[in-house]
């Protein structure tokens, strides 16, 4: 049923059966910024989205959906936009037009401005953002005004595409209709714009928020708080930190991770200890996500002294435990300090703490056995990561290549480890992999 629905209900011909031949962008009626006012004076800043059932298939949705429409009563709009959203989830998004199609057709089931900006929202974080322009055009066709939720919807496809500008023109719309963009709005905004680098207007909108009363959230700041540290801003990351305390907004363990992550990037390895200590020292303590980022600054410094404590430090905390990436951190520090053996003994001690080793933490045990010239055991390890279906990363392929003899190479393991996913965008014996050889952590 699903394949028939994908031959005639896609989104395009969907478009064209509701007569639409060009999309009315930006929408521009008095009615409409009234809607979008009331909206924002009444609503919840972040999108809405239906809860969702499960169900086994797209065919067991679509199943459970004829049902529905032949009950009487039929079920509320509720609960068929719950259904819709389900297939959204499973990226059936034809098969979830088609449902809000047949909803109209059946009649008194008329999907209402809350179904149609979701389905715009599932398209556009699926980065289908001509498709969300399509229901856009249809939502419209069938009467129904599109909100600030639903633009900014829009604009957040806009932005998952690095299009700034077509989401800047949109962000100006709704300003343009004297209706204020609400945090929500103005962070997906700031978002884009320092993911690209673009910080002089991300720090802009901020202002333009502080000036219009507007309170930015801890969201807001800590985005802004990344995008300078990404361009090397540590004095305006700083500048952040202080505004962000001066307006009462609490810094939360994300936003410390954003600075700790750039000074130990940086080698500032004592400010990444300074503040480590300033956050444990507050009512926020640190979290793993914290720790791991400093024992991978220190264990790269080559500060194996304090990366071993901090290690031991987490482990013995009452209300946290080392996960998968923290052991895989310290045995890649260990194996590249020459502490093999003890870096195997670690690796194997991560089951017994109920923290099953993944692709990574397998990929660094056997890169330390291969720097250390112990082709054995690497082999052997290479073998049951594969039974339990992980694969081989660039780094492990160039040092199996550079020792072993290439008549080892043809042996079917590693005919399978150099046709693994992991593998299809790399060039084998290219620089790539070379390079990859020196590359920390995975």
């Amino acid at each position: 049923m699903a394949r028939i629905i994908h031959r005639n209900c896609s989104w395009f011909h969907w478009g064209r059966q509701a007569g639409i031949t060009e999309f009315p962008y930006p929408y521009s009626s008095a009615s409409a910024a009234a809607t979008l006012s009331t909206y924002i004076a009444s609503n919840p800043t972040a999108p809405r989205t239906s809860n969702s059932a499960t169900f086994a298939s797209v065919d067991d949705a679509l199943d459970s959906f004829n049902r529905m429409l032949l009950m009487n009563p039929r079920p509320s709009i509720v609960k068929f936009s719950q259904l819709v959203n389900s297939l959204m989830r499973m990226n059936a998004f034809d098969a979830a037009l088609y449902a809000s199609k047949q909803m109209e057709v059946a009649g008194k089931i008329m999907p209402d401005t809350v179904s149609y900006s979701t389905l715009v929202d599932a398209f556009c974080k699926e980065g289908n953002v001509l498709g969300a322009k399509v229901i856009l055009k249809v939502m419209i066709h069938r009467g129904f005004l599109p909100d600030v939720i639903t633009y900014t919807s829009l604009m957040n496809g806009y932005c998952l595409r690095n299009e700034l500008d077509k989401a800047r023109k949109l962000f100006d719309f709704i300003v343009s209709k004297r209706c204020e963009p609400n945090v929500y709005c103005y962070n997906i905004m700031i978002h884009g714009y320092c993911n690209n680098g673009r910080m002089d207007e991300a720090e802009e909108l901020l202002n333009d928020m502080l000036e219009k009363d507007l309170a930015p959230d801890t969201v807001t700041y800590t985005t802004m708080l990344n995008g300078f540290c990404q361009a090397g801003r540590l004095k305006d990351a700083q500048q952040i930190l202080k505004k962000m305390s001066g307006q009462g907004c609490s810094p939360d363990n994300v936003t410390y991770n954003s600075l700790l992550d750039y000074l130990c990037r940086q080698g500032k390895l004592d400010g990444a200890l300074a503040l480590f200590q300033v956050i444990d020292n507050s009512s926020l303590k640190s979290n793993v996500a914290g720790y791991n980022i400093l024992m991978d600054g220190l264990w790269k410094a080559g500060r194996e002294k304090e990366a071993r404590e901090m290690f031991s430090r987490l482990s013995r905390d009452k209300f946290l435990q080392p996960d998968t990436r923290a052991y895989t951190i310290t045995v890649d520090g260990l194996c590249r300090q020459g502490f093999v053996d003890e870096a195997y003994d670690l690796f194997r001690k991560m089951e017994g703490d109920s923290c099953l080793p993944d692709s990574c933490s397998y990929n660094v045990i056997i890169h330390g056995f291969l720097r250390h010239k112990d082709p054995l055991e690497a082999i052997g390890l290479i073998h049951e990561m594969v039974s339990k279906g992980f694969s081989a990363d660039a780094t492990t392929m160039s040092l199996l290549i550079e020792l072993l003899p290439k008549n080892q190479l043809d042996h079917p393991i590693f005919q399978k480890l150099l046709n693994g996913p992991d593998m299809k965008t790399h060039k084998i014996g290219s620089t790539d992999l070379s390079a990859a050889a020196t590359q920390g952590t995975c």
